[in-house]
Order: structure tokens, then C-alpha cells, then sequence
């Protein structure tokens, strides 16, 4: 059992921004009814939707209540400690600093309607706690990680739960990948893709997080038009 009182880690990092990496799990990918990507699918979250719980604490959040379903997507998160252009894999392995469990919310039907239409899904993407995060713990306190179980339960419910050996493409080369595209900073974080199990959640409803060391709730509740 690993000291929680000394692992976790506290310091403040200047983020930039929040990348998000979509269909990296087959399972999820197939109950979508989509094509598996060749190379990662990203995009972006601004820092203005996130909510950070801390330790075994249970955070309220708004949850849109005209806008359609809304699913909860359950993912491994990692911060990077390093700035970087181009990185090769070494580079990006050694820029992750510390690993959570969060929440990428989105808005379903919004986001099929903007697929079909061949038009970015930002706006399905990015509302009021739509990125949720627990407290972080760096990877030399948790040298498992890439092993280890995060799960989600919903009412008690056990909704998703997966690893990161059964991604498609795993975090470094995620990082990798999205740093051709555009400059890394040391903060960003970056929602890894979520596993197979993805659900609607209705105002009321509770759920528990959990990825090793890590455990921590939410509860949702309605956000007026």
C-alpha cells in the first residue's frame, strides 16, 4: 500500500492546455461503430472546463440538462514536466511527470451530429466540467501505472475499468505523436482515450474513481438553460 499522505503531487505547474486523444481503445471504438484510426485522434479541452478533486474528495459538477446525452468517459491522464517540439519517443517518455483518473465529458448526440457532418467536435466537447481529474502522483511514487487498473462506478455500478496495455497507442507515443503537430508545454496534461463501457449520466447520479492509490468521487447535477 503505498503512503498517500507523501506521494501526492501538490505543486502547481503553469498549463497551457488540455489535449484529449479519442478512439484508442478498440472495445470503445467498435461500441461507437466507428473505423479504428491509423494515427492518434486529438483535440483540445481549454483550461476553463477543468475540476480537480483532491484525495478521496467528492466534487459536485454541472451537468447539461438540454443539450442531449451526456457520457462519461473514463481515462488515464498524464502531466508532463517538459516542453517539447517533435519529441522522439525517449524524449516523450521521460517529459511524463505525474498520473491521475479523469472524466472526459461529452455530448453524444451533438458530437454523432458533428461527425456525420464532417465538422470539429469542440462544441460537444468543451462545457462546464467537462474535464475532471483527480490528484496527481508521480510516476517514481507509482512506477505501476502503466499496468494498473482505473476504473469508474456510477451508483455503485461498475461502468469501465481497463489499462493502458490495451491501448492502441500508449501515452508516449500519444505525446509523441500530438508534439508534430504543435509545441508541448511542461503542465499540459493529456487525456489518454477511454476504454469500452462509455454511458449516459442523469442529474443524481454518483460516481467513484479509482486507479491505484488514487480514489475519489463526483456528483452531477443539473446546470439550467
Amino acid at each position: 500500500m503505498i503512503d498517500s499522505s507523501s506521494v501526492f503531487a501538490n505543486k502547481e505547474l503553469v498549463m497551457d492546455k488540455i489535449i484529449c486523444v479519442g478512439k484508442n481503445y478498440e472495445e470503445h471504438i467498435k461500441e461507437l461503430g466507428d473505423a479504428p484510426p491509423a494515427k492518434p485522434v486529438i483535440f483540445l479541452k481549454p483550461p476553463s472546463v477543468l475540476r480537480q478533486a483532491n484525495l478521496r474528495e467528492c466534487l459536485d459538477l454541472a451537468l447539461p440538462v438540454d443539450r442531449g446525452s451526456v457520457h462519461h468517459e473514463c481515462e488515464m491522464v498524464v502531466r508532463l514536466k517538459k516542453s517539447g517540439f517533435r519529441m522522439g519517443l525517449d524524449e516523450a517518455q521521460n517529459a511524463i511527470e505525474s498520473v491521475t483518473v479523469g472524466l472526459d465529458m461529452t455530448l453524444r448526440e451533438e458530437q454523432s451530429v458533428l461527425k456525420k457532418a464532417g465538422s470539429p467536435w469542440t462544441t460537444a466537447k468543451v462545457f462546464v466540467d467537462s474535464a475532471v481529474i483527480g490528484p496527481w502522483i508521480e510516476i517514481k511514487d507509482f512506477p505501476m501505472f502503466l499496468e494498473s487498473e482505473f476504473c469508474l462506478k456510477v451508483n455503485g455500478l461498475l461502468r469501465q475499468r481497463a489499462t493502458s496495455l490495451q491501448m492502441i497507442f500508449n501515452p508516449t507515443q500519444c505525446i509523441s505523436y500530438i508534439s508534430e503537430y504543435f509545441p508541448l508545454c511542461a503542465g499540459d496534461i493529456i487525456f489518454t482515450g477511454t476504454p469500452k463501457g462509455v454511458n449516459s449520466v442523469v442529474p443524481g447520479d454518483a460516481g467513484v474513481l479509482t486507479f491505484g492509490p488514487i480514489e475519489f468521487g463526483v456528483r452531477w447535477h443539473g446546470l439550467k438553460p
